[in-house]
């Protein structure tokens, strides 16, 4: 059996080193069984990706029913050691194993089925990533993971085996078992000093959770104690392989350190106010293209290459300004992962000595500047700029990341006829350090009723936010309106049925209409789920065949005038009877 480390790789620019302090040790024996079908690793990278991944560590036993087992085990420990580090790093730690574990399940399953040889090919698997102050960890089988802390030691997973007598060893779950697999997942806060043990059943069945709990206090280098809890196994007539991988908490990070090891150069003090010919490190100002309230863009190049480009800083009188420094540096973070031609990339800046960073300049325009200039959208543009936003959106939501702030003001149409998506700084994804940030952030006319309440405000971090907000910004594209009317900053507004973009525009097709209704819809339930489901009724135009969302009944759109009503058709009809009555 043999562990598996990823070893440190140099750079020209070292990030600063994790403080996070970890000792790991692994012991797997074969015990009485002709073969060990155990497998376990570890992964201790460098500390620039252990501050965004973390440690990996896990351990597979092979079901022994099968001939395959150590194949199944090895074959997913190995990838899972491998491809977790591979998946974005703005996805988070559940998101990103379950969707490797998933793969691996699916080709597992698929390996027995092309086989000619018999024999199953099945293995349990539990996997603990530690990270900053949090542990996260995935499980399926009768592996076993506890964590023991001070006095305490828990089981922190549950055996998937059935209960019934003489079947207490017979899986319900396990990898390569079913082309659907449920797995356990869970998190929690890491202190100094925890001890976690992953442990298979040839070790915790003969020890019993007494022992594993006297020899995980007996022995603190986690090496000595995985090697004491396997021969002791082996010793009390163990009849399994039995392997023990062990993880000691030496220290954790500073609180403050969960962002700063992922967001370098907070601490920079912030250019003054440039001029065109002024000089930023590597960098010459050629113009400002934006001055707002809290940020600065330039347009500049590079002193030697002459590369033109986009600095983007924050006022000068935000001079201390942690929030939003950390906001600024977040979207240079997240930039930098988001490869797509249809967003702005990232330009390394080696000599920065100032608070600000660098992005590729685009020569063309905003399509807000080109309405504000009198510029006509046809039918057929404003759907091929749809077609390349959703493109661009898709993208962005399979990292995780969501915008929360698409409108005409930033999308940007180059004169190399590429359609650009700008601006992430109030974007979120689950994996990004979040200091104090915007709770609902975007322009209020593009935001989805339910944002504007209390409890649908907690839900500005979902991808339905940036659909909904593709839809009112082709809607405006076509009639320069709004479809419930414009809705200025900190306005209650109330909603009813969006407006036909027909009413404003006639020329407008039935089924884009219908698309920008459903996508403008008041209820979330009735609107396009994904950019892809968006991106495919505009390209299939007329044969996408989408339904017209039912008007809204007025009891439900405007209770309070829908009882008014029915209280005054009530006074009247009473009133009518009364009249007849003394008539009569």
């Amino acid at each position: 059996m043999r562990t598996i480390r990823r070893e440190s790789v140099r750079t020209a620019h070292p990030t600063k080193p994790s403080p996070m302090n970890l000792a790991f040790g692994y012991t797997s024996e074969i015990g009485p069984r002709p073969r060990n079908e155990d497998f376990g690793g570890f992964v201790t990278p460098e500390p620039a990706t252990a501050a965004v991944k973390g440690y990996l560590a896990a351990l597979a036993d092979g079901v022994s029913g099968g001939s395959h087992g150590r194949e199944a085990a090895e074959s997913t420990v190995r990838n899972l050691l491998a491809d977790y580090y591979a998946t974005p790093d703005t996805w988070e730690v559940t998101h990103a194993l379950d969707t490797v574990i998933q793969s691996l399940n699916r080709w597992i399953s698929g390996q027995v089925a092309s086989r000619r040889e018999p024999g199953g090919m099945a293995c349990t698997l539990s996997a603990l990533v530690l990270r900053g102050r949090r542990w996260a960890l995935a499980h399926v089988g009768d592996t076993r993971i506890y964590r023991l802390r001070g006095e305490h030691l828990e089981q922190l997973t549950q055996d998937h085996t059935w209960d019934q007598p003489g079947m207490e060893h017979v899986l319900k779950r396990a990898v390569g078992l079913d082309t659907h697999l449920r797995v356990d997942y869970a998190e929690g806060d890491l202190a100094a000093g925890d001890v976690f043990l992953i442990v298979c059943d040839g070790v915790w069945q003969p020890l019993g959770q007494v022992e594993l709990h006297r020899l995980l206090r007996l022995h603190d280098d986690p090496e000595v104690c995985a090697r004491k809890l396997v021969a002791e196994a082996l010793r009390r007539n163990g009849t399994d392989n039995a392997s023990a991988l062990v993880v000691r908490v030496q220290a954790l990070a500073e609180a403050e350190d969960e962002k700063t090891e992922l967001i370098s150069g907070r601490s920079l003090p912030l250019p003054k106010r440039l001029t065109p010919g002024a000089k930023l490190d590597d960098f010459i100002i050629d113009e400002v293209l934006h001055d707002s309230r809290e940020t600065l863009l330039y347009r500049a190049h590079a002193a030697e290459s002459g590369q033109p480009c986009v600095l983007k800083t924050l006022q000068p009188r935000l001079e201390g300004d942690a929030e939003l420094a950390d906001r600024l540096l977040m979207e240079e973070w997240l930039g930098k992962r988001v490869q797509s031609h249809y967003f702005p990339q990232i330009l390394p800046t080696p000599a920065r000595n100032f608070l600000y960073f660098a992005m590729s300049w685009h020569a063309g325009q905003s399509l807000q500047a080109m309405l504000e200039h009198g510029r006509h959208f046809g039918i057929q543009e404003v759907v091929s700029v749809g077609i390349r936003m959703l493109k661009g959106l898709g993208a962005l939501h399979r990292l995780d990341v969501v915008h929360r702030d698409i409108k005409p003001a930033n999308l940007h149409l180059g004169e190399d006829g590429k359609l650009r998506i700008l601006d992430l700084g109030v974007a979120r994804c689950p994996a990004c350090p979040q200091g104090a940030s915007l709770e609902n952030p975007g322009t209020p006319s593009f935001l989805a009723p339910e944002l504007f309440s209390a409890e649908g405000a907690k839900k500005s971090g979902e991808c339905g936010g940036d659909l909904y907000a593709s839809g009112v910004t082709l809607y405006h594209l076509l009639t320069r309106r709004y479809p419930y009317g414009e809705i200025e900053a900190f306005q209650n507004p109330r909603f009813g049925d969006p407006v036909p973009p027909t009413r404003y525009r006639p020329d407008i097709p039935g089924w884009l209409e219908i698309a920008l209704l459903k996508a403008c819809a008041r209820q979330p339930e009735e609107r396009f789920e994904t950019a892809e489901e968006f991106l495919f009724a505009l390209e299939r135009g007329e044969a996408s065949r989408l339904t017209r969302p039912r008007p809204t009944p007025l009891a439900a759109r405007d209770p309070v005038r829908f009882w008014q009503t029915v209280s005054l058709i009530a006074i009247v009809f009473n009133l009518l009877l009364i009249y007849l009555l003394l008539a009569g």
